[in-house]
């Protein structure tokens, strides 16, 4: 499954989030694959299309950060699968 996951920071908190960013790679645990991140211009934040079955995987990636920076994960869908569930309600 797809997920979402967005985070803001506080100015407060920008400079360690980049430090522990540097250090990891940000990179996310087993069972969890980055599909691809995008960062803020601003700096203020960002997302990640992460893909997972396993959702104690995807709360141990989010415990890494959620220290730092406030997170929102959420389910999503492609193109061909929310295409799939509205062609069986309006095809």
């Amino acid at each position: 499954m797809l997920f979402k996951m967005a985070w803001t920071h506080s100015p407060e908190a920008r400079d360690k989030t980049i430090k522990q960013f540097m250090e990891t790679g940000g990179m996310p645990p087993e069972n969890v694959e980055l599909i691809s991140r995008y960062h803020n211009i601003d700096g203020t934040g960002g997302f990640a299309i992460l893909e997972s079955t396993d959702a104690a995987a995807l709360a141990d990636y989010a415990l890494d950060w959620n220290g730092l920076i406030e997170i929102v994960i959420t389910p999503i869908m492609d193109d061909d699968t929310i295409g799939s569930v509205l062609g069986k309600k309006f095809g």
